[in-house]
């Protein structure tokens, strides 16, 4: 018995010491229950998502959305860094068409789940930039706007965007 109670006091100490709390209690995005069942299928449903836009007037990234292929329905939903609904839609080609401010670039995170033409599910999420500047620090490569997005669904490297670096 003695063995017991040593054994079940040693995990739990183990277990409480392992512990951290995290600087950040946020958990962005929550991406748990989105479906995803074309695989093997054949379904060519597609979603194609910027993970950046420029809402700066100029005709050129200035709504964030997301492109489709054969696809029948969906749920878009973008959340600010509190997991704030900001904005959403169930309208094909309809996005966020926001203003930015000078000198900002700003996380947010979507979530799409989407419904093929043939029936299947697609889910994704990730995050989002609304920006008017660049930060030192961030690659523009690592940025991919509406004017790259290509007809075969990938992105091409340079987009017709022009940035200053953040103050």
């Amino acid at each position: 018995m003695k063995k017991l109670l040593i054994l079940v006091l040693s995990s739990i100490i183990v277990l409480l010491v392992s512990c951290k709390k995290s600087a950040d209690t946020v958990t962005h995005i929550n991406c748990d229950g989105l479906v995803t069942d074309t695989l093997g299928t054949g379904d060519n449903g597609r979603i194609y998502m910027q993970n950046a836009f420029t809402p700066n007037g100029d005709g050129l990234n200035d709504i964030s959305r997301p492109l489709t292929k054969n696809i029948a329905s969906l749920s878009f939903t973008i959340y600010d860094g509190s997991n704030n609904i900001v904005f959403t839609t169930s309208t094909l080609l309809q996005g966020w068409a926001t203003t930015v401010n000078p000198n900002t670039f700003t996380t947010y995170y979507y979530k799409i789940q989407a419904t093929t033409n043939s029936g299947h599910h697609i889910g994704t999420c990730g995050e989002l930039y609304k920006l008017s500047c660049l930060p030192a620090g961030v690659s523009l490569s690592s940025l991919f706007f509406e004017d790259q997005l290509l007809l075969n669904g990938t992105y091409s490297p340079t987009t017709l965007e022009h940035f200053s670096i953040c103050p």
